[in-house]
């Protein structure tokens, strides 16, 4: 794939991002937890801004950081009326997010899904440790992913689905296909591939694949970080409603607390 056509990907992708991806409940769940009081935010991996245009809108103060730049533009644009979001195009894992925050938001499956060539293990740890740094003594971060007890029996071997398909503003149309892979209740890996099948309004369609491992820690694996790192686990939940953690809820809704200087 050269320059042109990963252009291309990357602001499709961002557009039908936008238009399918719904993160209404989880807004409304935030803006319950956190309260009325303003508060300073920091959201990783904002991209669209779906979390920190409502939370600017209640009267937070946002920083939002994302890596994918195609991403940032749509939230600058939806944040030209709001001076109290920033935007900053960043590499999570290599930059030092700043500091003194009320809260940090890890949300919309983060854990699961950063990409790196680096361990995943060693990626979700960073990203728990930098949003440490992040915040105040008495900080509260929220951490939301799929942690299912049994990973082989949530993501079985099935035909590959499409994503996200869809046409975006310059005339490209396009699918986002996910290919099943193996998955091992030991390792609690999932392996598999995306496909983009992309399709310009002007030049040649052309497709790319790329191969994807994913770690899913445990409950207690995420936990026991967060403990060794200095966060205090104040509650876990299953979902943004009031469900409990267990075999019928299994997406991880985790709130710490920054206790050690």
């Amino acid at each position: 794939m050269n320059e042109t056509q990963k252009d291309i990907l990357k602001y499709w992708y961002a557009w039908i991002y936008e238009q399918d991806e719904d993160e209404t409940l989880m807004a409304q769940y935030l803006l319950d937890q956190l309260g009325p009081k303003p508060l300073r935010i920091l959201e990783a991996a904002c991209g669209g801004g779906k979390l920190c245009l409502p939370l600017a809108k209640a009267g937070h103060q946002i920083t939002g950081i994302d890596q994918d730049k195609y991403m940032l533009d749509h939230l600058h644009r939806k944040a030209a009326e709001h001076s109290n979001i920033q935007a900053i195009q960043m590499d999570m894992l290599s930059r030092p997010w700043g500091s003194g925050y009320d809260a940090v938001i890890l949300g919309a499956n983060l854990m699961v899904n950063i990409v790196t060539e680096r361990d995943s293990k060693c990626a979700q740890k960073n990203l728990l440790e930098r949003a440490y740094d992040a915040l105040k003594t008495g900080g509260r971060l929220f951490i939301d992913y799929d942690c299912p007890l049994e990973v082989s029996k949530w993501h079985p071997a099935i035909n590959e689905w499409v994503c996200f398909e869809g046409t975006d503003d310059h005339g490209t149309h396009g699918r986002y296909v996910v290919i099943p892979g193996a998955a091992s209740d030991r390792t609690r890996v999932i392996s598999g591939s995306r496909r983009w099948e992309i399709i310009p309004l002007e030049g040649e369609p052309f497709t790319y694949t790329e191969k994807r491992h994913q770690y899913f820690p445990a409950l207690e694996q995420t936990c026991a970080w967060l403990y060794r790192i200095g966060f205090t686990v104040e509650s876990i939940g299953g979902g943004y409603q009031g469900e409990p953690f267990d075999n019928q809820h299994r997406r991880a809704v985790i709130w710490a607390r920054k206790t050690i200087l």
